[in-house]
């Protein structure tokens, strides 16, 4: 049974209220009545009731300074306040006061108890919510420091999805949205506790209250939970964080950020986090790496690398134009180094699980990819000529005698009749058909790009009106044209 109070001036109203509606049908007692505010926080310290129904405009005290002091000593208690048709200004402060429940005069029973029933099942409600939350801190601390630092691993290994210790971690902290930060310090071969407890401490004095939610490491790595309803904060206080050890303990720091998520997603967002560093290891990057900034995520691997026509290739010549076109795709994104060394790693996983990656060359994925697939190998000059054409299309400069002179060191002539023979073709016209179908399908993997741009990379870039000509020529359109219609 809950227990109320009523506060009203008017002796009828406040009277007629505590003795002719039937409350132990409600299973509500009315403990007191009360005239002014001031006999109504006396009675509430007496009876101490589960809510109160306070009239707002009173002598003496009014209802409003009532709920303000009784709320100050009493911070759980519920009110309901009695309001007229021009009390508006009296029942907005109530709210703010936290007030959520008011009955317009003139009442009655049927007003009144649906409003009761109302504040009634949200003060039970809280009372259920902070029976949890002391049960919750009464486990916690019974719970040693470095059994909860264990729980926090083991659910970003996702190795704790099922315990209940897990699960008790999760309710103490509670569903709200998180995010993962991970701090890497480059170098350095790992952080005892005492190290991670200094970093602990000087990132959470450089957050607001409750944003630094528990530390760890893993590795050399030191692995925070946040907050995420205070990104900007930690994105700042990274940034401190990164300059003071640049300063004092000359380390650099790579600092990376998960999308937001829940704490049963740990693993998930630890992972992520731990891509974004692999993907970024430059340590001029911005202070902290977020999904939302790097467009070199892992699922960009098959825009990039189209693997099944790798596969398919039959021929050296063949796969060059398939690698050359997937590290020309790169270029045209402006991937940095450590990126397209990270997509090149992840590209060969896809291809071969137990193989070591090679290097981020055209050279190295050629050989390797021709001992991989037992691709028939053209003789050692044609390799070499073919390798020479398919690494330089950017290079406006590059010509026969280029590979004549610096790679096969024989005359331009001798070299000239051979590649005829090779291909048929003569090596000007062969050029320019690999330049513009390097350019056709850079155009239609991204068409935005600017045409003199396109030009750049495949080799034209001080003259972007004869690269178009040449395309039109070998195409029959302009790239603008081309574009348009693909």
């Amino acid at each position: 049974m809950y227990t109320l109070l009523i506060v009203d001036d008017e002796e009828i109203e406040r009277e007629g209220m505590a003795q002719f509606i039937p409350w132990d049908s409600y299973e509500i007692k009315v403990v007191s009545t009360a005239r002014n505010g001031a006999e109504g926080l006396e009675k509430i310290a007496k009876f101490r009731p589960d809510l109160a129904i306070v009239d707002i405009k009173m002598p003496v005290m009014n209802g409003i300074e009532m709920i303000r002091q009784a709320k100050e000593q009493y911070p759980d208690m519920t009110f309901v306040v009695l309001s007229g048709y021009g009390d508006y200004e009296f029942t907005s402060q109530a709210m703010e006061l936290g007030v959520r429940h008011y009955i317009l005069k003139p009442c009655d029973e049927s007003k009144m108890i649906p409003v009761l029933n109302k504040a009634f099942a949200e003060l039970e409600e809280a009372r259920k919510k902070n029976a949890r939350s002391e049960k919750l801190e009464t486990e916690a601390r019974l719970l040693k420091p470095y059994a909860r630092e264990q729980l926090f691993r083991d659910l970003l290994l996702g190795k704790a999805q099922a315990s209940s210790g897990a699960r008790q971690l999760v309710d103490e902290l509670g569903g709200e949205q998180r995010m993962v930060l991970l701090l890497d310090f480059r170098l350095k071969c790992g952080f005892d506790s005492l190290e991670r407890y200094v970093v602990g401490n000087m990132l959470g004095d450089l957050l607001p209250d409750g944003t630094l939610l528990m530390t760890t490491g893993v590795d050399r790595d030191v692995l925070v939970l946040a907050d995420a309803m205070a990104e900007s904060s930690v994105e700042t206080a990274v940034q401190v964080l990164k300059k003071e050890f640049k300063r004092f303990e000359t380390l650099p720091m790579l600092s990376s950020a998960s999308r937001t998520g829940t704490l049963a997603e740990l693993s998930v967002l630890f992972r992520q986090a731990q891509e974004l560093l692999q993907l970024n290891m430059d340590e001029n990057e911005p202070a902290l790496l977020r999904p939302s900034r790097n467009a070199a995520l892992p699922e960009t691997v098959n825009e990039i690398f189209d693997l099944e026509a790798l596969r398919q290739t039959g021929s050296y010549e063949e796969l060059l134009q398939e690698l050359a076109f997937s590290f020309a795709k790169m270029e045209a994104k402006d991937y940095r180094p450590q990126q397209r060394q990270k997509l090149c790693e992840l590209a060969w996983k896809l291809l071969f699980e137990d193989k070591a990656a090679p290097e981020d060359s055209l050279p190295a994925w050629a050989d390797a990819l021709t001992a991989a697939w037992n691709h028939p190998q053209p003789d050692a000059r044609s390799r070499e000529i073919f390798l020479a054409i398919y690494e330089n299309l950017p290079e406006p400069e590059f010509s026969l005698q280029t590979i004549a002179q610096q790679r096969l060191f024989m005359s331009e002539d001798h070299l000239r009749r051979i590649f005829s023979q090779m291909t048929g073709n003569r090596f000007s016209a062969y050029l320019e058909h690999c330049r513009i179908t390097q350019a056709r399908r850079l155009l239609e993997f991204q068409p935005d790009m600017k045409i003199s741009r396109l030009a750049e990379l495949v080799g034209y870039p001080l003259d972007g009106q004869y690269f178009s000509k040449v395309f039109r020529k070998i195409c029959g359109v302009t790239p603008t044209e081309y574009r348009n219609h693909h």
